[in-house]
């Protein structure tokens, strides 16, 4: 067995020269006005800020990332729901300038050629590029119409 040391603790974990010092601490009172400047200061410290300086960024960028991926997927949704820009006809060797894809009218089961007066603003509309300074004004054209009445593909006829 181990001699005890002078400074071994006790059982509780006390050290032997703190209880003197206890005791003598015990009904010692601090020095006046020690807890109001300890209170002040702490005021100082720990000053109440406005809501929007007590967020950081650590607590901001859980919300900027859900805000970043929202705003993506709006932009994606709206880009979606927008109708494709107008694609200038393409003339094929007859003369007929094609309304649909070219897919489209090769798949066509039985198509017919119609002749039809219409309206330089309707030719407008279709995407033909023709002068459209007198919109109600006809013109002679001959239509490639699917069965369903799709226009395919139009050929401005000559009188």
């Amino acid at each position: 067995m181990q001699p005890k040391a002078p400074n071994d603790h006790r059982k509780d974990g006390r050290a032997p020269e703190w209880a003197g010092a206890r005791r003598l601490l015990a009904d010692a009172a601090p020095p006046d006005g020690v807890e109001a400047a300890l209170l002040q200061a702490f005021a100082r410290r720990h000053a109440k800020q406005p809501w929007y300086r007590r967020w950081t960024l650590e607590a901001l960028a859980p919300w900027a990332g859900i805000g970043a991926a929202g705003f993506a997927l709006a932009l994606a949704l709206a880009g979606g729901l927008r109708a494709p820009p107008p694609q200038a006809p393409v003339a094929a060797a007859d003369g007929f300038l094609a309304l649909a894809p070219a897919d489209r009218i090769a798949a066509a089961v039985n198509p017919h050629l119609r002749r039809a007066d219409l309206p330089r603003q309707e030719l407008v509309r279709m995407g033909i590029p023709i002068a459209a300074d007198a919109p109600d004004e006809l013109v002679h054209a001959e239509l490639l119409v699917a069965a369903t009445g799709e226009p395919l593909a139009v050929r401005l006829a000559v009188n």
